[in-house]
């Protein structure tokens, strides 16, 4: 990966992250952590990759996408790029299924 396209994703990560607790007053949003931002060689697309300490991560990726338009318009202040990537939220499931990869071999050992 290009290091341009490695300090769009930091300085995406950064600014995503700060809106969301300064600026969106959706309280399901407000327990939302920001894992990971991955964005694409063109710099056209990103995928913003979330966890919560909720169990409704479906109802909260709703609410982020539905967000995504005003998180995008706010970045447009603040980032200064010829094209600011679209946004897309997805819930990031590395934690459960580490957790499960690990509950597998502790059950495969005991055995």
């Amino acid at each position: 990966m290009t290091n341009r396209i490695l300090k769009v994703q930091d300085l995406l990560h950064k600014e995503i992250a700060l809106l969301l607790i300064k600026d969106i007053q959706n309280p399901i949003i407000k327990s939302v952590t920001i894992s990971e931002v991955k964005v694409s060689k063109d710099l056209r697309y990103s995928e913003i990759y979330f966890t919560s300490l909720s169990k409704d991560n479906e109802k909260i990726g709703i609410e982020l996408n539905k967000a995504s338009g005003f998180i995008r318009k706010q970045l447009s202040k603040s980032i200064h790029l010829k094209r600011l990537p679209s946004i897309r939220f997805t819930y990031d499931d590395t934690a459960e299924r580490s957790q499960r990869i690990e509950n597998i071999l502790k059950s495969d050992s005991e055995v």
